[in-house]
């Protein structure tokens, strides 16, 4: 990232894990685990997470609002996947990298850096829970 020309910032938990697939095994697990990179990310006063790990990328924004109410806390740390400041400094465009879509809003901490983030109407990307009963479930085989 810092030969990509961002400022990293250097805060102690940066590698630890966010518990990846904990939030379906052991929220509470999950989120204590997301907290803790949040809170640290927060106390270096970083404006930006970066992730190498898709799973991280998820965790920390999906779940991000689920850890705040658990925690009672009020992160609003945006997380971005690694390529996509990449491809900001390669010169695509905000949109074309996913931009805009993401569950905490990256377009404060990207405006610092003068990258103006297409606004998505909320109505154009609906979003499921896990709880939501409309979602497929898998059904047990049955041999005939």
């Amino acid at each position: 990232m810092q030969a990509l020309g961002a400022e990293v910032v250097d805060f102690p938990v940066k590698t630890h894990c966010c518990g990846g697939h904990m939030t379906q095994i052991s929220a509470p697990v999950a989120y204590e685990l997301i907290r803790r990179l949040l809170y640290a990310a927060d106390q270096y006063q970083a404006d930006i997470m970066v992730t190498l790990c898709p799973m991280c990328q998820l965790n920390l924004d999906a779940y991000q609002d689920d850890a705040n109410k658990h925690f009672r806390t009020n992160y609003h740390m945006p997380i971005v996947y690694f390529t996509q400041l990449m491809g900001l400094a390669f010169g695509h465009d905000p949109a074309e990298l996913g931009l805009g879509r993401e569950f905490v809003n990256t377009a404060p901490a990207l405006a610092k850096i003068g990258v103006e983030v297409p606004e998505e109407p909320a109505a154009a990307r609906p979003r499921t829970r896990r709880d939501d009963p409309s979602l497929p479930m898998p059904q047990p085989l049955v041999k005939k």
